[in-house]
């Protein structure tokens, strides 16, 4: 039997071996906290634990491209970091996972070394003292909420404790019953006396993280992760040219912010077969790049449909549908309107994707001035007038920190960049124009350029692109063609 260095979660395959494929699951709350913890997951945090190899659609290349580009066209350092690693509005539920995929430690906070003893704090290295403009931030840890493990009366982090649980191979979740279960059984075409094999996976960090990379790009996860069978990638079955007749009514409200049409020139063929590059400004770039902080269940709360072929929309639905007395009433909001963490909300924002509170937050420390200057929460300083001191959250897109409204992470300005086909960002030289054009092996005479105003429409559609092809130009910005597929 093997044995296991972390954690595990397990859960019960029921299996047919003759068609090697997993007919569906049992499990307790904690396999399908897991799986309804993805929803919760930030699209950058997904593809920074999948080491940059999601396979959804432009992300990966999104992400490389913050790390390539330059801190000097990010408004702080902090910027970069935020969409590098980008927090989770449910971190606190999140964190009562057995097993998680994303270990960042939430508590992690970071406090002027300086002798100006604001009470600002910010979640994120590389932010800037809202008083004294001090990049010297000494890395300190909140201490553990001795409730925050315990969750409610027994209740996971998401799921209720009680029943068990059925998941299907793409993954529908339900309760356990003898109904349901002989209705899976006639849908595979067998009956109770069906040679079908129970096995029992305990699923550990890396189990896990298969697993969600399986649940994003592939119909049958459960099969793949017990067969360890390889990823085929399929063409999506939806054109990548027509926008849901829905989108736009729903994603309006009376509070929705106007939105700003993005001007860029695409640089394209003539005949329109193929787009290789957008010479773009600080606000098409800032679209991009936010993408990366909005959790996984906001894309699917936008668009009703997720489009690179894995199962995200069975999961999804399962919350507000087949699944739903089973989740705790609290938590339903946030797996179906996940929010995004305080300040990581992008400048442009079409998704209407929502801010979590700014709340401030409480520290048992003494006083502020020991807790600063040890690091400590035991107060030994004889001028100590209270038990606790309180920190207010500082913006970490502010040059001058505090809670400046700044939005953007990129830097305004004459500031240009190359957007290629598949979403890779590049600071605007003729080294790279060169570079992209070599590599698309099209010569100059048969490339034109075209100026172009992105409505809303538009930029709803490039950003469900991205999700969904590697040539996101080409499939929302050119007339549209005769079943066009992504390419993978």
């Amino acid at each position: 039997m093997s044995s296991y260095a972390g954690p595990t979660v397990a859960v019960k395959l029921f299996i047919d071996k003759e068609k090697q494929k997993v007919l569906f699951a049992e499990s307790d709350k904690e396999f399908v906290d897991v799986l309804f913890s993805f929803l919760t997951l930030p699209l950058g945090a997904i593809v920074r634990v999948l080491d940059k190899q999601s396979g959804v659609g432009c992300l990966d290349e999104v992400y490389k491209s913050v790390e390539s580009l330059s801190t000097e066209h990010f408004h702080t350092e902090a910027c970069k970091t935020m969409l590098l690693c980008p927090h989770n509005a449910a971190a606190s539920h999140y964190d009562r996972l057995k097993v998680k995929v994303d270990c960042r430690n939430i508590r992690s906070i970071y406090v002027c070394l300086e002798p100006c003893y604001d009470r600002g704090f910010s979640s994120v290295s590389g932010s800037i003292c809202k008083s004294c403009n001090s990049r010297r931030l000494m890395h300190l840890k909140l201490p553990q909420n001795d409730n925050a493990s315990v969750g409610y009366n027994g209740d996971g982090a998401f799921v209720k404790s009680g029943p068990k649980l059925i998941i299907t191979d793409d993954l529908q979740v339900a309760p356990a019953s003898t109904g349901l279960v002989f209705s899976l059984l006639d849908k595979f075409g067998l009956n109770e006396k069906a040679d079908i094999e129970e096995k029992f996976l305990h699923l550990d960090y890396d189990k896990i993280k298969s697993l969600l990379r399986r649940t994003l790009i592939s119909k049958e996860p459960l099969t793949g992760l017990y067969f360890n069978t390889v990823i085929k990638f399929t063409p999506d079955d939806v054109s990548l040219d027509e926008l849901p007749a829905n989108l736009l009514p729903k994603q309006e409200s009376n509070n929705a912010p106007k939105f700003d049409v993005i001007n860029i020139k695409l640089i394209q063929t003539e005949d329109n077969s193929r787009a290789l590059y957008a010479e773009v400004g600080q606000d098409f770039v800032d679209l991009i790049f936010g993408l990366l902080s909005v959790p996984l269940g906001s894309i699917m709360k936008a668009y009703g449909h997720w489009r690179a072929n894995g199962c995200v929309d069975n999961l999804y639905h399962s919350v507000h549908t087949s699944a739903r007395e089973c989740i705790i009433e609290d938590c339903r909001s946030l797996l179906l309107f996940p929010k995004l963490a305080p300040f990581f909300g992008s400048s442009i924002n079409p998704l209407q994707v929502e801010e979590s509170d700014r709340k401030r937050a409480s520290c048992i420390i003494g006083c502020l001035k020991c807790f600063k200057d040890g690091g400590g929460y035991k107060c030994t300083c004889a001028h100590n007038d209270a038990m606790c001191a309180t920190i207010t959250l500082m913006n970490p897109k502010s040059p001058s920190g505090g809670n400046a409204s700044n939005r953007a992470y990129i830097k305004g300005g004459l500031r240009n960049f190359i957007v290629t086909n598949d979403l890779r960002v590049l600071h605007f030289s003729l080294a790279n124009t060169l570079q992209v054009m070599r590599s698309a092996m099209i010569p100059k005479e048969k490339l034109v350029e075209k100026d172009l105003t992105l409505d809303k429409a538009q930029v709803l559609k490039l950003l469900s692109a991205a999700t969904a092809t590697r040539e996101v130009l080409s499939s929302v910005l050119l007339p549209p063609k005769k079943k066009r597929h992504p390419h993978r």
